[in-house]
């Protein structure tokens, strides 16, 4: 399914369902904490945190063989030359068929995929692999991010591609792999993070919105040392640079 045909697929539904402004989300505890107070968060001695959002898509994009998913690692380090300590985590929601189904709006079993295996996962499809980051991110992103990801993993919630419609809008029992990871913000509900964006464009709209809300230190900066720690090194990855724009 490529963009111009899942655009209309999205006007259709939209119009007879009232997509995004009537979709009830699934009630993730990650969204009950505002802003000041996941920016009150303080990191512990020696611990910092890092954000890596991924999109891949075949070539031409079809929708069916797209993903985005995002990774968050803290690193503490206990003592001047030692190595630190890495700690893992991400967020990459799929049916648990690994069958997307764009067409179909029922929920199914969704599953949380690891880095690694999400990686091998889109490359098994030929799909291009990218990446935004490392940056470094607040103390309070990582508390929020923990808490969405073992929301998801939680058994409270299943997959479907299009979300703002169907049994998943109707019931909020349901989401897709990008809303799986923005349906923690609190600030910006899903009209900030339309389904018109999907594969590298979803992910790029999420580091977009990351940037806006200043959860980013130093943007400019990017930590690629993380690159090879985290074994990422092996794989085709196209590294991408976010560039401040106007997006529709």
């Amino acid at each position: 399914m490529t963009r111009r045909t899942l655009s209309i697929l999205l006007a259709v539904v939209c119009t007879a369902s009232g997509c995004s402004a009537l979709a009830k989300k699934p009630p993730t505890p990650a969204d009950n904490y505002t802003s000041e107070q996941t920016a009150a968060i303080a990191a512990g001695p020696g611990e910092r945190y890092y954000l890596l959002v991924f999109g891949s898509q075949e070539t031409p994009k079809r929708a069916k063989y797209t993903h985005t998913w995002a990774t968050v690692v803290k690193v503490t380090e206990y003592a001047v030359g030692a190595a630190p300590a890495i700690q893992e985590e991400t967020i990459s929601w799929l049916p648990s068929s690994r069958d997307i189904r764009p067409l179909s709006f029922m929920v199914e079993p969704g599953t949380n995929f690891g880095l690694h295996l999400t990686i091998q996962e889109v490359l098994s499809h030929k799909e291009r692999v990218s990446l935004w980051g490392p940056y470094e991110v607040r103390p309070g992103f990582g508390f929020r991010f923990h808490i969405q990801k073992s929301f998801m993993e939680s058994g409270r919630v299943g997959y479907q591609c299009i979300d703002n419609a169907g049994e998943a809008a109707r019931t909020g029992d349901g989401c897709n792999c990008i809303h799986a990871i923005t349906d923690m913000d609190p600030v910006f509900d899903r009209k900030q993070y339309p389904l018109t964006y999907f594969g590298n464009a979803a992910s790029e709209n999420i580091v977009r919105r990351l940037h806006e809300r200043s959860v980013i230190l130093c943007p400019e900066a990017e930590h690629g040392w993380l690159i090879p720690v985290l074994g990422l090194d092996q794989y085709p990855i196209e590294r991408q640079t976010y560039r401040s724009r106007r997006m529709p």
